[in-house]
């Protein structure tokens, strides 16, 4: 290659060089966009709320940078942070501007808009409180059983709350629940079992906290809770081999009843989870059973699909029944 090939290749890198740098270089026209307001305070503080919650930010700056800023997400934010020294009152009024320090210098916020009550254009409300830690009883609930007698250990345990939050707390509220949901209860069992503590003090209705120990371990004498509920009209159907219903007819004694009312008692969690569409009333022949032209044959139905801790609150009636071969010519109606 000679020397001029080579002054005319440099020449054109280098003057492509220029006009990328130029176009990474050159001012972006305006840009705006909706961020949100990211708060960050001390360890023994915690926000109880922003307002707003988002801001509309106008911005303008080199393309390069400006491409490379909202293409990261996580750069994208007005990041407030705050030292125990500013934290002076419970509510405080912060210029939303400062959230964007950690842009790229050369990228320069021209307004700031959002929308809130008690606060200039452009300022973000935010409410804090110092984190407290107090000691707080254990009240164990049992769902699903009747609970004769129940303990926790530990019966008292620290909880770490926020201390605006904790003063509109009544006293009578300040505990932790261990719910401990049982399923099915046997007769008179005793469990012992580790559960998480209710995440709010108080219960669901409570305060956010966090607890230590988390986790306590619930003994409880228990009984069951037993609930009566009716399921209504089933008819009885026939199960038999299938080399009976090929020899045999069926026959009921005139005036049968062909369906029966259900109602049942169980625990309360099994009676709750009981689907209609799963239980049969089934009158269960076998190959011992023979004609009697002399008698009905008493047939006791069952029922098939019931949880083993649900009974019938009456037993069924007792059916009369015959059988009759095929080949024979059926009772007048």
């Amino acid at each position: 290659m000679n020397e001029r090939l080579r002054t005319i290749l440099a020449v054109a890198v280098l003057t492509g060089a220029i006009w990328v740098w130029a176009d990474i270089e050159q001012t972006a026209p305006p840009s705006e966009a909706q961020v949100p307001v990211k708060v960050t305070v001390p360890p023994d503080y915690v926000v109880l709320g922003v307002a707003p919650k988002e801001l509309t930010v106008r911005f303008s700056g080199p393309k390069g940078e400006v491409q490379n800023l909202t293409a990261s997400p996580e750069e994208m934010v007005c990041h407030l942070v705050l030292k125990e020294s500013d934290l002076t009152k419970d509510r405080l009024v912060l210029h939303a501007r400062d959230g964007f320090r950690h842009w790229p210098a050369r990228v320069v916020v021209t307004d700031v808009r959002g929308e809130h009550d008690g606060a200039a254009d452009g300022d973000v409300v935010v409410r804090v409180s110092r984190l407290v830690n107090i000691k707080v009883r254990v009240e164990p609930r049992i769902t699903g059983a009747v609970a004769s007698a129940a303990t926790v250990q530990p019966a008292e345990v620290t909880a770490r709350v926020a201390e605006s939050d904790l003063k509109a707390l009544p006293e009578a509220r300040r505990v932790a629940v261990a719910l401990l949901a049982v399923s099915s209860i046997p007769s008179n069992p005793q469990v012992e079992r580790d559960v998480a503590l209710e995440p709010r003090l108080g219960g669901t209705g409570g305060i956010e906290a966090t607890f230590d120990p988390p986790i306590v371990k619930v003994t409880a004498r228990l009984e069951s809770a037993f609930v009566t509920k009716s399921l209504g009209r089933f008819p009885i159907l026939i199960a038999a081999p299938p080399e009976m219903l090929n020899r045999y007819r069926i026959v009921f004694q005139p005036g049968a009843e062909r369906y029966v009312e259900l109602e049942v008692q169980g625990p309360a969690p099994d009676i709750e989870h009981l689907n209609p569409q799963d239980i049969r009333v089934q009158l269960v022949l076998t190959a011992d059973d023979k004609p009697d032209p002399d008698s009905w044959l008493p047939g006791k139905p069952v029922v098939v699909g019931l949880a083993p801790g649900v009974k019938l609150v009456k037993p069924l009636p007792t059916i009369n029944f015959n059988l009759e071969k095929l080949s024979e010519k059926p009772p007048a109606p």
